[in-house]
């Protein structure tokens, strides 16, 4: 686990209402919450064409304007022979949205391998099921 490091800052009562209903609805500590939030707006702000979407597997990096996860960009570069152009031809995005996410992995390169590797295991798990029904009922 990483180290924590204390953090005093003054917020309008207002916003530390919210922060503080928020956090009661999400199950989160209020400090655990604005870790987040800060966190990712830092990201967003290093790289704007990434934002942060809640889905079954949790929060994960996703390319603006598309419901792509950073890790399926990659992935898909890696399928087009590291082609970003091609990429961003069979994606239907603009390249500068595949480079966006690229840059993004490079940032955080373990984090985007983990999802990958996650999706990978859900992949092979439901493949597997599939396969097991088949000779099951054909």
């Amino acid at each position: 686990m990483a180290r924590k490091d204390q953090f005093n800052a003054r917020f309008d009562a207002a916003l530390l209402g919210r922060l503080r209903r928020h956090a009661g609805r999400a199950g989160a500590s209020q400090s655990a919450l604005a870790e987040r939030y800060i966190d990712e707006g830092l990201r967003m702000d290093e790289h704007p064409l990434i934002y942060f979407r809640t889905g079954t597997g949790g929060r994960r990096p996703a390319l603006i304007g598309t419901r792509l996860d950073v890790w399926q960009v990659v992935e898909t570069v890696r399928e087009n022979g590291n082609a970003a152009p091609d990429a961003a031809g069979y994606l239907g995005v603009p390249e500068s949205h595949v480079e966006a996410c690229l840059a993004y992995y490079v940032a955080y390169e373990n984090e985007i391998d983990e999802w990958i590797a996650r999706e990978r295991e859900t992949a092979d798990e439901a493949e597997a099921s599939w396969r097991r029904r088949r000779e099951l009922f054909a």
